[in-house]
């Protein structure tokens, strides 16, 4: 059985409480499946994630789709030096966009995303390295972009998702033509990563001479490729799957490369209920926290947005986005404690800035699971820092001290039936 440890008495967990079997043994409606195609097409009526195909339909000046970069904060570079006025004007200038002649593109691998061009690392408070202000999500692998120009130096990118748009390294882009755009840009049964220590067999004859890690909730087409071996590799025990590379020119190559079949993998998406999505979060149990997704790592809204892909539904990058893509919400009161014996194993709850997985009430406590930062157990204590996953009772106070998880929150939301 799981050892708990030395974990705070606040956090008033069991080791049975860290598995989804002992939320779901009570949830009668668990296993209900959604209608995935109706609740993507709620969420894009939402207007709260990009319709790259609406955008195709008049993209013949990118340029006209880009927003203005924020302003470049006052902050601190990794070794605790002042961020200075030369640097920002620096980024400032590269932030100036130029027109190219690529338009279409995927990420060949899990690729962080930002505010502004820079290789720099920029954070609010000297020596807090937990919240880089240049670094906003990160791309999976293979996920198409439009994109709408470079920067002055000419190695970022400006790119677009249907989650977000920002400044990403070109080398993590690969460009190609609108009918390549179009076959692969969607995805109908793929392959999707479900668990952690998923990866690419290597093929010494191609691109990758080591294995490839590829990241929870990617989606990856299955190879249509009629090869008995790959990469000399006979694939007896083995998927085969459509895998993005770089050619020099940065052009877009794909092949067809091998993921063993004993990986945490799913043919297809998994089913849409609620213990598809129990068992999902609590596969990333325990996982660092990740400030948009620095790390490879999630933060709470990515989190939720990724947990979710494992069943094929694409939910906004951020957690204000998230909590209006839906209609089906409730208000919670001032009683949030009786108010959420009405809400669902599975439900979102939502406060300013924050999302969390509802997971049930246990002798009297109601509990989620989530990707934070830390906690205080009383008012005036010193902060408990998590930056994990954790499952945590929702009477633990926020790190302001001021309310309780619980009394913090502003609603419930219903995105599976």
């Amino acid at each position: 059985m799981t050892s708990l440890g030395s974990l705070p008495d606040a956090l008033r967990l069991t080791p049975d409480m860290l598995h989804p079997a002992f939320w779901l043994q009570n949830a009668l409606d668990a296993t209900q499946v959604a209608d995935v195609a109706a609740i993507n097409h709620e969420i894009a009526q939402s207007g709260r994630i990009v319709d790259l195909g609406c955008m195709l339909a008049d993209f013949e000046d990118p340029l006209k789709w880009i927003e203005p970069s924020p302003p470049i904060h006052s902050g601190y570079f990794h070794d605790g030096r002042r961020l200075d006025a030369l640097t920002q004007e620096q980024i400032a200038m590269n932030c100036q966009v130029r027109p190219v002649d690529e338009k279409f593109g995927f990420s060949v691998h899990r690729s962080p995303m930002g505010s502004w061009p820079t290789e720099h690392r920029i954070f609010g408070q000297r020596q807090d390295l937990e919240f880089d202000q240049v670094q906003q999500t990160a791309l999976h692998t293979f996920e198409p972009v439009l994109i709408l120009g470079e920067s002055q130096d000419g190695q970022w990118y400006v790119v677009q998702s249907c989650t977000y748009q920002g400044w990403i390294r070109k080398t993590d882009v690969a460009w190609c033509d609108a009918a390549t755009f179009e076959r692969y840009r969607r995805v109908s049964d793929p392959l999707v990563v479900v668990g952690r220590g998923v990866y690419v067999e290597p093929n010494p004859y191609g691109s990758d001479t080591f294995p490839r890690e590829l990241e929870f909730g990617a989606w990856l087409a299955r190879s249509s490729a009629d090869s008995e071996y790959l990469g000399r590799q006979a694939p007896l025990w083995h998927y085969s799957v459509d895998i993005p590379t770089r050619k020099s020119d940065g052009e877009l190559a794909v092949e067809s490369r091998l993921v063993s079949r004993s990986s945490p993998v799913s043919e297809g998406f998994l089913p849409a209920h609620r213990a598809s999505i129990l068992n999902s979060a609590f596969a990333l149990l325990g996982d660092r926290y990740g400030w948009g997704d620095s790390f490879n790592r999630h933060d709470c809204s990515s989190f939720i947005m990724d947990v979710y892909r494992t069943v094929g539904i694409q939910l906004p990058r951020n957690s204000r986005s998230q909590s209006h893509a839906v209609a089906k919400r409730v208000s919670l009161g001032e009683n949030w404690a009786l108010s959420l014996r009405s809400a669902k194993i599975g439900d979102e709850l939502y406060m300013p800035g924050h999302v969390l997985l509802y997971l049930g009430e246990y002798h009297g406590s109601h509990y989620a699971i989530h990707a934070f930062v830390g906690y205080l157990q009383t008012p005036g204590a010193s902060a408990v820092i998590a930056n994990q996953v954790m499952v945590t009772p929702l009477e633990l106070y926020l790190r302001s001290g001021e309310k309780r998880y619980g009394e913090a929150l502003e609603s419930v939301h219903g995105i599976l039936p």
